[in-house]
């Protein structure tokens, strides 16, 4: 029995904010013996590989473990051909879902864990410990592979001979217990995930078949027990994490399931944790509707991908969405302002054209959601549209995350367009920080696309592409837009940035375009408190009743952004 052996689980995130739900999972589902021989380490793609690899190398592994994702398998592949140039005897496992299907290409890689990996990685801590493996035999999706027969290390050998005991190079299993068996993934004081966000699932599978996702090639849907989801729920509340984010593909789509965990979560609210949900909006009961009132600012937000609201679209990539009924709840939602609605649209979806995106645009922003993201259509390994590109003349980058580059429908060009626009979405009204003078500029335009492709022509046009820019840039880069397209609004967009730069912090200095419009004799400015005169133009658009003249208004920096942090003093 080898019991020094020592396996790195390699996880690569896209943010240090987020962290590795699969990777804590994997762990969890070890015995306390195995655990010894597995250390989670957690990196992130904005750190560099000599760095990465330095840390890897400082813990000396016997065996590397890497959890792979289109953000991040470029730079596993790299890493995995560092360490067999200079270590080329040590065993290195993939996982995940960027390995999961028989088109990827590993070169380096000797053992693969396909599927959902708890048991499949078990076994192989097991057989590398030299220790009995389970016998569990099954019909689930986790399976391991070696696609290599080069590697000579004892240790792989040792693996490769516990295959071969079972007949076959595709060992399946499933979870006896089903999902319960899954111990819950952190330790409960959660000490190595302060302030980052927490991954959580209740459930795997999907009743979609979405063509653009994994999740639409799986068959069915399984759940954890409602009592073990009370416990883990406990678990974060009496922690008081700041963020739970649930992985579940449509956490509403069974109304009991999702009625049973809100309801739960509004009656034990710490006042603090914040619940992230993926959720179908045309599939939200009434019955939810009126629960979801009864829930704290800020205890839900909500994830809706709406993707197109174009029905040709949504027929072609097998997603049964009744947008009416979407815009129809997001708006009873938006009326409670109690949650955070986060609304996706897909650019390079089959028959969607720039004039039909345009359209999906415009009728998403309709909602004003709190914030919209507008993505890329990226063709994973193993769905279906990658499947069918050629029939949609879909063209996409090799490398991943394999980003759409032109279809049928709409041009390479066209899509370079909307990379502009987007970032004008995202900087601009999803980010926040100048909703009151975005939302009355829009309204000087004939639709919302309409200023949007306007701003990223000036944005363009004027050079800020060119380099970064700090935020009073920002409000600075508005006020011109304004004085070119709206000139003879000017003074009421510079009281409205005015008013957006308060809310946001305790201005002192202000730029020369917004000091030429109101006198210092009104202004009074404390470490807490700011004191402004503004027109009373503005009482409309910021949702007051309108004022005969000039309106002064106290900012209470001690209030959060959100949470009434300014009050009016009419004369």
């Amino acid at each position: 029995m080898n019991k020094n052996i020592k396996i790195a689980l390699v996880a690569i995130n896209a943010k240090y904010i987020h962290s590795s739900l699969a990777a804590y999972s994997l762990y969890a589902y070890l015995s306390k013996d195995e655990k010894k021989h597995v250390q989670i380490m957690e990196f992130t793609v904005n750190q560099s590989e000599e760095f990465i690899a330095s840390e890897l190398l400082r813990v000396k592994p016997d065996v590397l473990a890497f959890s792979c994702y289109i953000w991040n398998i470029d730079m596993v592949m790299s890493l995995v051909d560092t360490f067999k140039k200079v270590q080329p005897d040590m065993p290195i496992i993939a996982g995940g879902p960027e390995v999961s299907y028989e088109d990827s290409e590993l070169p380096g890689v000797d053992i693969i864990v396909r599927g959902e990996g708890e048991e499949a990685f078990k076994r192989l801590v097991q057989t590398l410990c030299h220790c009995t493996p389970s016998p569990r035999h099954c019909e689930r999706s986790e399976a391991i592979h070696h696609p290599t027969s080069s590697a000579t290390d004892a240790l792989l050998r040792q693996v490769k001979a516990f295959l071969a005991m079972t007949g076959s190079e595709q060992c399946r299993h499933s979870f006896d217990g089903g999902l319960d068996t899954i111990p819950f993934p952190y330790t409960t004081d959660f000490t190595d995930l302060q302030n980052r966000i927490i991954y959580y699932e209740t459930s795997r599978g999907c009743v979609n078949r979405c063509g653009y996702c994994l999740s639409g090639s799986t068959t069915g849907i399984r759940f954890l027990s409602w009592e073990r989801i009370r416990q883990d729920l406990d678990k974060f509340l009496s922690a008081k994490v700041k963020q739970v984010k649930f992985v579940d593909r449509t956490f509403n789509c069974t109304p009991q399931h999702a009625t049973a965990i809100w309801q739960y979560l509004i009656q034990n609210d710490n006042g603090t944790t914040n619940f992230h949900f993926e959720i179908a909006g045309d599939l939200l009961t009434p019955d939810m509707m009126q629960l979801l009132k009864a829930a704290r600012k800020g205890l839900f937000q909500f994830e809706i991908g709406v993707q197109s609201t174009n029905p040709q679209t949504l027929e072609a990539i097998r997603r049964k969405t009744n947008t009416i009924k979407i815009f129809e709840n997001v708006n009873a939602i938006k009326k409670s302002d109690n949650i955070h609605l986060h609304l996706d649209l897909i650019v390079g979806l089959p028959y969607e054209n720039y004039e039909s995106f345009r359209q999906s645009f415009n009728d998403v922003f309709a909602c004003r959601p709190h914030k919209l993201q507008i993505g890329f259509l990226k063709l994973l390994r193993g769905s279906r549209l990658r499947a069918d590109a050629d029939k949609y003349g879909i063209m996409y980058k090799n490398n991943a995350p394999y980003g759409v580059l032109q279809t049928n429908d709409i041009s390479f060009e066209q899509i370079n367009h909307l990379k502009k626009i987007e970032h004008m979405v995202e900087t601009f009204y999803s980010a926040g920080g100048f909703g009151h003078a975005i939302e009355f500029m829009i309204q000087q335009f004939k639709t919302p696309f309409e200023f949007f492709d306007k701003l990223a022509i000036f944005w363009e046009e004027n050079g800020y592409h060119l380099v970064s820019h700090k935020k009073m840039a920002m409000y600075s880069f508005l006020y011109k837009f304004g004085a070119e397209y709206l000139p003879d609004r000017i003074r009421l967009i510079c009281e409205l940035l005015k008013f957006n730069m308060l809310l946001q912090e305790n201005i002192r200095t202000f730029p020369d375009w917004i000091e030429n419009y109101y006198s210092y004799d009104n202004r009074l400015i404390t470490r807490t408190a700011a004191v402004h005169t503004f027109d009373s133009d503005v009482c409309k658009w910021i949702g007051i009743p309108p004022q005969p003249r000039d309106i002064t208004l106290n900012f209470d920096y001690s209030l959060p952004v959100d949470r009434g942090r300014w009050s009016c003093f009419f004369a």
